[in-house]
């Protein structure tokens, strides 16, 4: 092929990232699963926590899609009378990767508390069940297996241990510490959680980009241990625990008081 016959073909196109062996083709994945791990399977959640679902729409050759998603709750109320609502989210529209926030906080009904919703968009499904407990949890982030953001909360608790490495040495006769290293390891359980959601823990394991949910904002943090090994013991429960460090050099975060009066306190008698 002589010189002044080259030519150049370019085509655009876009990857999604998908790490686990899926036992279908990514089209139909993509268009009957939500981008998760849990691929329908049933999950844990409460009032008070965040949930966003991703999802995949369109065809480059169709030019865009629109998709109505839709949540179907089931309340119960203090006779045990059930209540069945569907309600309509948004309309998921244009070819891309989609997020739709989910939390548990956007469906509720007065006189009555919210058992479960099932979240729809076309073929996909997922179901949400609500802790009634309200338990203290610790949320993370974590970047998932198809690239997206996802959350996981621990109930388990919070164990610290920090390590201090000390460097000292003679200064003008007299011997002091000139330099500390400090890695604080924080470890945290799940508690006990369903067989459904243990590929979502494996998940959180296998993250590399992962942040502690924290009033003040998302933190950077690091996981360095973890342990999701299960038996049959517990009638397919199960607890699995994950150690991190503040990705950050400093280890030791403060938490500020709230202000106890505001500019608004009457100090007349001050």
């Amino acid at each position: 092929m002589i010189a002044d016959s080259l030519w150049d073909n370019s085509t655009n196109f876009t990857v999604l990232l998908c790490r686990p062996i899926v036992p279908c083709s990514a089209e139909d994945f993509v268009a009957n699963y939500f981008l998760t791990t849990l691929t329908g399977r049933d999950k844990i959640t409460s009032f008070g926590r965040t949930e966003t679902l991703y999802l995949a729409t369109g065809k480059l050759s169709s030019g865009g899609t629109t998709i109505p998603v839709t949540t179907e709750c089931i309340f119960v109320n203090e006779q045990n009378q059930l209540l069945k609502s569907t309600r309509s989210l948004d309309n998921v529209a244009d070819y891309g990767i989609r997020s739709i926030d989910v939390s548990p906080s956007r469906f509720t009904q007065s006189g009555y508390k919210l058992l479960r919703y099932t979240v729809l968009a076309g073929a996909r499904k997922q179901t949400f069940r609500v802790d009634q407990d309200e338990p203290e949890s610790i949320g993370l982030k974590f970047r998932n297996s198809f690239g997206v953001i996802e959350t996981f909360y621990f109930v388990g608790g919070d164990t610290v241990e920090p390590e201090l490495t000390r460097s000292a040495a003679y200064f003008a006769g007299q011997y002091k510490t000139y330099y500390v290293d400090e890695q604080r390891k924080h470890t945290l359980n799940t508690g006990y959680i369903p067989e459904s959601m243990f590929a979502l823990a494996d998940d959180v394991a296998r993250a590399t980009d992962v942040w502690l949910m924290d009033e003040s904002g998302d933190i950077p943090i690091t996981i360095t241990e973890s342990n999701t090994s299960r038996s049959d013991e517990d009638d397919g429960l199960f607890a699995f625990t994950v150690s991190y460090i503040f990705a950050s050099r400093c280890q030791q975060r403060l938490r500020l008081l709230p202000d106890i009066f505001d500019d608004s306190f009457d100090d007349t008698y001050n």
